[in-house]
């Protein structure tokens, strides 16, 4: 995208990660649904999310994600490759606690039951519309909105 773009939708899509607590995800091979109403955060421009059950034993690894935000007339989808997120992983307490930190600001509570599977989406092409713009994102574009300062680092550590 376009800097000047850029510059002018990045404020609508930190907003809109500010105010959407919940979001849908399609999945795949689900045996009791497809369509999932979760909690999201995201964690280094991935999304994470609770699922009552999981997709099946040879899920597609694609998910579709949607944010939205009725009051500003935003939403936000993504086609993201798509992976389970085992209690053993490393990043499972990371996301785990921030999922943990939004529900308690929303006044939300979290059960986190035997049953219940993280699920790590990567961003892989989006998609923003407000009320007079339809745009695509790429995963560079998420990064670059949610975590201005840490994007701006790295790019200058790769710099000659």
């Amino acid at each position: 995208m376009p800097e000047s773009i850029f510059k002018q939708v990045s404020l609508d899509i930190l907003r809109l990660h500010q105010r959407a607590v919940r979001s849908l995800i399609a999945t795949q091979g689900c045996t009791e649904c497809e369509v999932h109403d979760a909690v999201f955060v995201t964690v280094e421009g991935r999304y994470y999310v609770w699922l009552p059950c999981m997709p099946s034993e040879n899920p597609t690894h694609t998910g579709i994600l949607l944010i939205e935000d009725e009051e500003t007339q935003a939403r936000l989808s993504w086609v993201a490759e798509t992976r389970e997120v085992k209690r053993k992983d490393s990043l499972y307490r990371r996301a785990t606690a921030a999922l943990q930190q939004k529900m308690q600001r929303t006044k939300n509570r979290f059960h986190q039951a035997a049953t219940n599977y993280l699920l790590e989406l990567t961003p892989r092409q989006g998609r923003l519309t407000t009320n007079n713009r339809d745009l695509s994102l790429s995963p560079n574009d998420l990064a670059k909105a949610l975590y201005p300062a840490t994007y701006k680092y790295k790019l200058g550590e790769f710099a000659p």
